[in-house]
């Protein structure tokens, strides 16, 4: 039995193990690097510019994705 509906299927596509591995992933490094920005803002250690709060969590996708692109391409078949 297929859904009918298009968000049924596309939510059922996204919803795979890989993918929440690596939205979990991006989440804990967004939730770092605003805890740490927050942090050091209070303390006055160091002052950041909270439009750069986002690279971590890009850089951590795009090392997901090319490690990904890595091993799909070197797989023995």
């Amino acid at each position: 039995m297929r859904p009918k509906n298009i968000t049924a299927i596309l939510l059922s596509k996204i919803n795979t193990t890989q993918n929440k591995i690596i939205m979990k992933t991006m989440f804990l490094c967004l939730f770092l690097s605003i805890t740490f920005a927050f942090i050091s803002e209070k303390t006055g250690w160091l002052e950041i510019d909270w439009k750069l709060i986002f690279i971590p969590a890009l850089l951590v996708l795009q090392i997901i994705i090319i490690g990904t692109a890595l091993k799909n391409r070197y797989k023995k078949h």
